[in-house]
């Protein structure tokens, strides 16, 4: 249990050397090119230093073929992606180590299973997939192959611990949890560009306001689109499954060497370093507006945050939560924030409004459950009505999407800056398509996350922790899920689906996110 055998130094190899030597392990570290063994010491030196830890950069030995036998009791395979490889190192370990040693591949593509098949003991062979860098990030993934041991996953999961690392428990699924649940962050991403929802920059932005640490596109750049697309690809030919195909616009990019960052463009430019970001948070109005007559419409806790927010930037502020009073709503008032019941479709409501209102009144309407265009073209006065987007809860999102539609008037639109500018908010035009960007991606996110609930992949629970610490996404997909609510990310899923086919429609069982109880089973259930 003391000595870990590490083969490959590149990168991660060299990383996970020295997360096992930090953790107080003889490591051998193995790789026949000079060169790499010799930047592996410079990184493990800079990172022993960096942790203040300089005794591990000694418990790291660095040697150009493996030992003719040895007792370690861990050995783990970090070659580049080639399954033949990766089958020919695990045939010399199985040579040189116990039968009760685990061999472990940190392989983030290629299945446990394939690498298993022909060895001898196949029992005592898993995935520890960490996650770069090894020694800053969390998480490991721990995947288990068909003729994996309960033995094995124990003696795995008590190394991570010891790695001080979070284990969760994958199956051998294409892109295991991380990799297939993020998915639709790029894709999404990529379908909203090509849609001309917006530009890269500011659906990143919206992104980030959202709580996520980078947006989709400086990710991709960050990854390489070529390290990104290669994954996207291989989880593609594993699944078939249509909502995960690759776009053209990738590969072209790729074709044509814009890898991101290491190749100097992107989706962005690095001729001039990398992206500085200006996301310092919108102050609130630091006075009351008089002039405004304020009234929110709507049934759930977004309409009760509307209306707290809201009050405490304009004098007059009322609420109406019975779609049975809209005809009682003042001939005075100026803004109707709409916010219905977050389901469903609110086109007959505005009808009303429309009809009552004078024609300066702008009314604002929630896009993701209503479809902007569709109404705009019954109304007397379309040019009045902005579409808006929040997904959950008006507090964990920084930037609100607004609706460019063709028929709402600039006037409007500049009322909505205001209006979410004064309670904190910033906001970003986008084109209307349904489910708007982040309806979709999160949406999208939400759904392969139940996805892999259903297939065995892995647990909510640990899904829910692999791309907090994995990916540092804001929370969960499925504790966001229940956050915004089953039947409204399935709304948008659905407008969603009407709109590109049946390939992006949820997931039947995403009604369970709806259930009263955080430890609800994640059974299929009909809507």
């Amino acid at each position: 249990m003391d000595k870990i055998i590490v083969v490959g130094a590149g990168t991660m190899g060299a990383g996970i050397a020295f997360v096992a030597a930090r953790a107080g392990y003889a490591v051998d570290l193995v790789d026949p090119d000079a060169p790499t063994r010799a930047r592996a010491v410079e990184r493990i030196r800079k990172e022993a230093e960096r942790a203040k830890v300089p005794e591990a950069a000694g418990a790291v030995t660095l040697r150009e073929r493996l030992p003719d036998s040895s007792d370690a009791g861990l050995a783990i395979e970090a070659v580049p992606e080639r399954l033949e490889l990766k089958l020919d190192v695990f045939r010399a370990l199985e040579s040189v180590l116990d039968s009760s040693a685990i061999l472990a591949s940190n392989t983030s593509s290629l299945s446990i299973d394939a690498i298993a098949a022909g060895l001898h003991h196949p029992e005592r062979i898993l995935g520890l997939h960490f996650f770069n860098p090894p020694a800053a990030m969390k998480l490991v993934e721990i995947v288990h192959g068909e003729q994996t041991s309960d033995e094995a996953l124990a003696h795995a999961r008590a190394y991570v611990e010891r790695f001080a690392k979070t284990a969760v428990l994958a199956a051998d699924t294409p892109g295991f949890i991380v990799n297939r649940v993020a998915r639709p962050f790029y894709l999404q991403a990529m379908r909203a560009y090509v849609a001309g929802v917006a530009p890269p920059e500011d659906l990143d932005r919206l992104a980030r306001g959202a709580g996520f640490r980078m947006g989709p596109f400086e990710l991709m750049d960050f990854i390489g689109l070529d390290i990104n697309f290669a994954t996207s690809e291989s989880i593609y030919a594993r699944t078939g499954a249509r909502r995960l195909e690759p776009l053209a616009l990738q590969a072209e990019m790729v074709g044509a060497g814009r890898l991101g960052r290491k190749s100097g463009s992107g989706f962005f430019d690095y001729a001039n370093g990398a992206i500085k970001h200006d996301d310092e948070p919108v102050a609130p109005a630091d006075s009351l507006d008089e002039d405004e007559r304020v009234v929110v419409l709507g049934f759930g806790s977004v309409a009760r945050e509307f209306e707290e927010l809201l009050a405490q930037r304009y004098a007059t502020v009322s609420s109406i939560e019975n779609d049975e009073f809209v005809d009682e709503i003042g001939m005075d008032t100026t803004i109707v924030v709409d916010a219905g019941d977050g389901v469903s479709d609110r086109s007959e409501v505005i009808r009303q409004l429309d009809t009552i209102l004078p024609p300066e009144a702008v009314i604002f309407v929630d896009a993701y459950a209503t479809d902007i265009e569709a109404l705009t073209g019954r109304l007397k006065h379309p040019e009045r009505i902005v579409g808006y987007g929040v997904l959950g809860t008006l507090a964990a999102q920084r930037v609100i999407e607004i609706v460019d539609a063709e028929k709402t008037g600039d006037d409007a639109l500049e009322l909505a800056q205001e209006l979410f500018e004064s309670i904190g908010k910033d906001v970003v035009l986008v084109e209307d398509t349904p489910a708007l960007f982040l309806g979709r991606t999160v949406g999208s996110i939400i759904n392969e996350a139940i996805y892999a609930v259903q297939e065995d992949v892995a647990s909510a629970d640990d899904i829910d922790i692999a791309m907090r610490q994995g990916t540092n996404y804001p929370i969960g997909p499925i504790a966001w899920g229940r956050e915004i609510g089953g039947k409204r990310v399935a709304r948008i899923l659905h407008r969603l689906a009407k709109a590109e086919g049946d390939a992006f429609a949820p997931h039947r069982a995403i009604w369970v996110l709806d259930a009263e109880t955080e430890d609800a089973e994640m059974e299929e259930v009909q809507p």
